[in-house]
């Protein structure tokens, strides 16, 4: 025995199992149909218990776990399997799984016939175990976690609740009567008549747009000098767009590549053809595209190998759940036709949140450049400060008189069409005698997707302001303090130095609702007030003077050195190896995996149905009910 398991749990798409072992040995997932391993992440925590983590977004490339019976194990030690007695001396419970698999192989009327099974050679048994090098029996379990097993089943729901990915813990009994826990991997349908002819029209739109597509790379020249800049839920460039695109101008880039953008909202309404088609021939046209935030036409599309598609992202870190991360919840991307799944490359402010947004994308750690934010090349230069500080002192005078709180939520809802923020959670009139009493000017700044604005009477207007129309970085120069609750945009506040405070009355209901990726309680940089009155507390008190984030949340050299529009443009542009911003792969030559193209990955997704269509009836009658 070598692998004492003392915990099993699910974070979001992660399947973590806490254990000790008494020899170095490590857990692995094994399909005995599939003849695969899967490795989970092994790192340390304290006394002597590791973790084991898996990502199922990732379970097998840039897909999900495929479907089927995945045993938790060791693998054989290859010095074991140089013969029959190395093996049996290295696992002294094999002989009795070896015998039951040699008689499986028999017909029926022959597997208690001796001298039948005495005609299989040494060889023939160690090629037996060969084809499945796993053992189950040096791994056991506390108690406390076969008692949780029937806790443990998750369900992940994907296109708009029509699927699900389900994963359920079974234990079973060895050849030797020691337990070992299998995780059953399924993909469910809802059988609805109607709701499937729904879906089946969307399908056809999905095909339309992709051999439409497929015509256009064919028909039209793509250009090896062009640019795009591509955002479709909103009418102007993001911040990190508008940075990047300038940098590039700054370079004299314009003059040897050809820079277009294209923005429109396509949440705004409904989109005529015509738009959508656009849309595909600048893609079609273009050697490297751009985008921040979620861009619905690649769900339908692959751009292809010869195009470099990079998420340029718009948020540093928050806490809420986004992409992958809510796999499971309601409005989460689908495993395999996901716009995520495209990219290339995506940007990450450093290189702390390569794990994070591995997870929220669905791609390799490898794929995630650690440039920094482009946006924040210039957010700590002094001359901008003071311009910044100007324009908001010349458009609000009353910026200067007090006290500024800027107020700046994230949205409630499953995305732009269903945005709302509860503002019953706030009580204007007690808010408005804080702000008198502290002489203090509260300033509402609602995310964008969010339609209804605060309702301020009149009698609360000069002390709080619904500036939402207006810049967020600008107006993190006159604050004096950041109140949030699981929006990312306290990262670019706290290179600022300054306090921030989180609000977040709903905390439980956000988090089964809309999932939060990090524990708000254990990371939040600031004070977290979970009701009115202690918010209110917090504000009169200035309690949040007392609490000081980690440094690592402010020390961000990345973002410091005023240089990620270079890294991203020398890195993807012009393909230089900029110290710090590729991770190496564990691969040879510690090369990115290249994304696959849709063709080749829906031939290889055509196998694996095949091969699952036939793991089930494998797994009942192979070793993997009965072994060892």
């Amino acid at each position: 025995m070598s692998l004492d398991v003392h915990q099993i749990r699910w974070r979001s798409s992660y399947l973590e199992i806490d254990y000790s072992s008494r020899d170095g040995g490590v857990p692995w997932l094994y399909c005995v149909g599939r003849c695969q391993f899967v490795p989970f992440e092994i790192v340390g925590l304290e006394s002597g218990v590791r973790r084991a983590r898996l990502n199922l977004v990732l379970g097998d490339g840039r897909e999900v776990l495929p479907g089927g019976q995945w045993i938790i194990c060791e693998k054989i030690k290859e010095s074991a399997l140089v013969s029959l007695q190395a093996l049996y001396a290295e696992y002294p419970l094999m002989p009795q799984r070896v015998d039951y698999d040699v008689r499986h192989l028999l017909p029926p009327e022959l597997r208690d016939d001796d001298e039948a099974v005495a005609q299989y050679t040494d060889e023939e048994r160690l090629e037996l175990v060969a084809r499945h090098p796993y053992v189950t029996s040096g791994v056991t379990y506390d108690d406390e976690v076969l008692e949780r097993l029937d806790n443990l089943d998750r369900v992940f729901r994907y296109g708009k609740n029509s699927y699900a990915y389900t994963g359920v813990f079974v234990p079973k009994t060895n050849r030797a009567g020691l337990i070992y826990l299998a995780l059953h991997m399924q993909f469910f349908q809802r059988n609805k008549t109607p709701r499937h002819r729904q879906r089946s029209r969307r399908q056809m739109q999905k095909d339309v747009f992709a051999a439409t597509y497929s015509v256009m790379t064919k028909l039209v020249p793509r250009k090896r000098n062009r640019i795009l800049f591509l955002k479709e839920n909103g009418e102007g460039p993001t911040e990190n767009m508008e940075a990047l695109q300038s940098r590039m101008i700054e370079r004299g880039m314009d003059k040897r590549f050809d820079i277009r953008a294209r923005y429109r909202n396509v949440f705004a309404g409904r989109q005529n053809i015509v738009a959508w088609l656009r849309d595909l021939f600048e893609i079609a046209r273009s050697r490297y595209v751009f985008i921040d935030d979620y861009t619905p036409v690649f769900n339908f599309i692959d751009p292809g190998e010869d195009v470099t598609l990079t998420q340029i992202w718009h948020a540093g870190v928050g806490f809420k759940s986004v992409g992958y991360a809510r796999f499971g919840l309601k409005g989460s991307p689908d495993p395999y036709n996901s716009a995520h799944r495209r990219y290339t490359y995506a940007l990450v402010g450093n290189e702390h949140l390569r794990r994070i947004y591995s997870e929220v994308f669905g791609i390799e750690e490898e794929a995630l450049l650690a440039t920094g934010m482009p946006r924040l090349d210039h957010f700590l230069d002094e001359k901008v400060e003071k311009e910044y500080r100007e324009e908001m002192a010349d458009k609000f005078p009353w910026s200067a008189k007090g006290r500024v709180i800027v107020f700046a939520p994230t949205f409630r809802g499953t995305g732009q069409r269903t945005a709302y923020y509860p503002y019953d959670e706030i009580d204007m009139d007690r808010l408005y005698r804080m702000c008198v009493e502290t002489d203090t000017y509260f300033v509402f700044e609602m995310h964008h997707f969010i339609r209804k604005r605060p309702d301020i009477s009149a009698e609360y207007a000069d002390r709080i302001f619904d500036l939402s129309d207006e810049s967020l970085t600008k107006l993190f120069f006159i604050a004096d303090v950041l109140v949030t609750d699981y929006s990312s945009c306290f990262y670019d506040y706290l290179l600022l130095k300054k306090p921030v405070v989180f609000f977040v009355p709903d905390k439980t209901a956000y988090s089964l609702i809309r999932g939060v990726q990090r524990s708000i309680d254990e990371m939040a940089p600031g004070v977290v007030c979970d009701t009115f009155d202690e918010f209110l507390d917090v504000l009169r008190t200035r309690h949040y003077e007392t609490v000081s984030p980690h440094p690592s949340s402010i020390d961000r050299a990345a973002e410091r050195s005023g240089l990620a529009s270079d890294r991203a443009i020398d890195t993807i542009i012009y393909g230089k190896d900029v110290p710090g911003v590729r991770k190496q792969a564990s691969g040879k030559g510690g090369v990115v995996p290249v994304r696959q193209s849709d063709k080749s990955a829906k031939s290889e997704r055509k196998a694996k149905e095949l091969l699952d269509s036939k793991v089930a009836d494998k797994d009942t009658k192979s070793a993997s009910d009965e072994e060892e």
